[in-house]
């Protein structure tokens, strides 16, 4: 065994001044089992610094096809320090390859390996309850093994074979995959996938993923583009936080350098050069967050704070799922979007249900909060003088009860209108609180909202507004279309001309250039 002393300086979201030197010692190859040979050893990181026991522990399990890799390539000997200066026990294993042992000795090692982690948890000062696992490719096979077979506390994967997808003796034993332990897990999992990956095919990974989430397991879901590589050394900046977030969760509780609790990346991260994701803020439950993966350089790519969009839900329901497509899109041209609703890896329609539009109130006080908080991570990062409101359906409706609010400084009331009509605490009344400009988009004759915003749009006397009309398009509009389809273009499109001053826009919303626009129609009042 080799004993080395490493000391770095612990840079994350703290603050300078709670930056410290954080020492770790790493013991080179420690045997975690003795009869089988010499394959089965580890090399053990533990952090010098605070509380020298019950620690959070990760075991890394290297890739290679089961029949190559080492524990000593970089990526994994740099996650295996990254994360003990974050303070974590970690240790990184090597294994028996095929070639020394057939299946199942692989997972069979694994399983050993976190016996001995357990065993020895005192001395290692680690907790035995909090062990997690991580890998990629054939470790990433095998770190869901042990979520299904070492009793570990959680476990995450980089684009792992849940089945072997091939003819062969390997597929005549389901034992020895993920898809033949389809059952409501108490552990949690992490899976990464790379949408276009040539050698774990993404349908078998999404095959296995849902029939576990149906089965009831908890399971989160991170699908990038990208091959194989997704989560070993590519897309880092989309999966390396959602697998931070996974730890910290299930092994910290309260880690309170990580802001957020759990990751995701619809539709991509969007079309915009800002990448986004969608987050579920631990200081803002019941709400998700969609914003540039890197909102630092967004800040600095905008020249300054981003602006903020408010949005509200179809049905007024407690899920944005049917909009993240849109969101995502606008969060990755420079906005940060906090919309009503927990995050959902999958839809949960039967869990739906609806919410206050006292919701808007609580958003706007969260965003204010953060934009004033030193501390935070959003300060200095949006802009609480930027804030739109949007919602469709029922969710314009909420809006518009909360129309009187000062911080909203623009509308959008997407197939939606009050009329004559009362809903969520808004009705005809509450057009007379507007004071800013205000865009209604609606999609036809066959949106059932459509007579109604018409009734609204002649009725607004004092603020600016615009009636859009995707005249096709129907209630449901666009909106879970790729990037939330033309509806999202037209809705960014307004939020830059509102919110970032662009100028390019002056000619679709008071020139009517519906250039891009096929087949829809735009009218306008009371701008000077």
């Amino acid at each position: 065994m080799k004993l080395l002393l490493i000391a770095a300086m612990f840079l994350s979201s703290l603050t300078a001044a709670a930056q410290t030197e954080r020492k770790i010692t790493v013991t080179e190859n420690v045997a975690y089992r003795t009869d089988v040979g010499k394959s089965t050893v580890l090399d053990l990181a533990q952090p010098q610094f605070g509380p020298q026991q019950n620690r959070p522990a990760i075991l890394i399990i290297h890739g290679g096809g089961w029949s190559a890799g080492s524990k000593n390539d970089m990526v994994y000997r740099t996650l295996m320090i990254d994360y003990a200066l974050k303070g974590y026990v970690v240790c990184n294993m090597n294994y028996r390859l095929v070639q020394e042992a057939p299946l199942p000795a692989c997972i069979e090692d694994v399983q050993a390996a976190v016996r001995w982690m357990k065993s020895n948890a005192q001395k290692l000062g680690i907790d035995p309850a909090r062990i997690g696992t991580y890998g990629h490719s054939a470790g990433g096979h095998l770190s869901l093994m042990a979520g299904l077979t070492a009793g570990v506390a959680c476990a995450a994967g980089g684009a792992p074979p849940t089945e072997i997808g091939r003819p062969g003796p390997w597929a005549d034993h389901k034992e020895w995959w993920p898809i033949g332990h389809i059952d409501k897990s108490p552990v949690p999992f992490l899976v990464l996938q790379g949408a276009e990956d040539p050698v774990v095919r993404p349908n078998l990974t999404e095959d296995w993923v849902k029939k576990m989430h149906q089965a009831g397991a908890d399971i989160d879901y991170v699908k990038v583009h990208g091959d194989h590589g997704v989560a070993f050394d590519r897309q880092l900046e989309f999966t390396r936080p959602a697998i931070d977030a996974f730890f910290a969760r299930h092994l910290k509780f309260n880690d309170q350098s990580i802001s957020y609790e759990q990751v995701k990346v619809p539709d991509f991260g969007g079309s915009g050069r800002l990448k986004a994701i969608a987050l579920r803020e631990k200081s803002l439950p019941d709400f998700v967050v969609y914003r540039p993966a890197d909102l630092r350089g967004a800040v600095g790519r905008n020249r300054g704070a981003l602006p903020v969009l408010v949005f509200c839900n179809g049905g007024c329901m407690d899920t944005s799922i049917g909009y993240e497509n849109m969101l995502t899109d606008i969060a990755s041209y420079g906005y940060v979007v906090v919309a009503i609703g927990e995050l959902q890896m999958f839809a949960q329609h039967e869990n739906d249900t609806h919410t206050p539009s006292s919701m808007v109130q609580k958003a706007l006080d969260w965003i204010t909060q953060q934009a004033a908080d030193s501390t935070s991570y959003y300060y200095k990062r949006i802009d609480a003088d930027k804030i739109a409101g949007a919602g469709h359906s029922c969710g314009g409706a909420q809006i518009l009860a909360n129309a009187a609010d000062k911080r909203l400084k623009t509308y959008l009331i997407l197939n939606a209108g009050m009329g004559k009509m009362e809903m969520a605490g808004a009705s005809s009344k509450s057009l007379k609180n507007l004071h800013a400009p205000i865009l209604y988009l609606v999609g036809g004759k066959s949106d059932v909202a459509w007579r109604n915003a018409q009734i609204d749009f002649k009725s607004i006397k004092k603020v600016p507004a615009v009636l859009a009309d995707n005249t096709e398009s129907g209630h449901g509009g666009t909106y879970e279309q790729p990037n939330g389809g033309a509806n999202a273009r037209m809705v960014r499109s307004w939020l830059d001309w509102q919110l970032k001053g662009s100028k390019e826009y002056d000619n679709l919303f008071l020139g009517g250039d519906l250039k891009g626009y096929d087949g829809w129609t735009i009218e306008k009042k009371n701008f000077k």
